[in-house]
């Protein structure tokens, strides 16, 4: 047997890289789902208080309080946002059955634009968007 051929052998048997090498093929999928999670709860927030903010401005829409204009709902819709760190010039607030009568519903709606954070480099290798909107809608009855 020449020298080569134990060589090739020996390199055949050899395991030592193995963990290495498996360890850097799972890492970058435990990575990518981690980021995954940790971008999908910060939309679930933001989602969250969207929504809280669309019922403040429902509920002090509905309320039958003559000094409530439609400029002071949506003042109380961008404080309720700007609390929770959301930039309230590209959020778009929509209010609709205002003072129609009593009993008839009131509706806020919001759309707020999300941009991903960790995963915005990584989506131009798809056909995916680097942002999505996030909707909400609360709906209330006038008193």
């Amino acid at each position: 047997m020449n020298t080569f051929q134990s060589v090739v052998r020996r390199f055949g048997r050899d395991t030592r890289g193995q963990a290495m090498v498996e360890f850097a093929i799972v890492s970058l999928l435990l990575l990518t789902i981690m980021i995954s999670v940790f971008e999908f709860g910060r939309a679930w927030n933001i989602y969250h208080a969207e929504t809280d903010a669309a019922r403040l401005g429902a509920r002090s829409a509905a309320v039958a309080d003559p000094t409530t204009t439609q400029d002071s709902v949506y003042s109380i819709v961008r404080r309720a946002l700007a609390r929770d760190a959301i930039d309230t010039n590209a959020v778009t607030i929509s209010l609709s059955g205002w003072r129609t009568g009593t009993g008839t519903p009131v509706t806020v709606a919001l759309q707020v634009p999300y941009t991903f954070v960790f995963l915005r480099p990584f989506m131009h290798w798809t056909n995916a968007q680097a942002a999505i909107t996030l909707r909400s809608t609360f709906v209330m009855r006038n008193e």
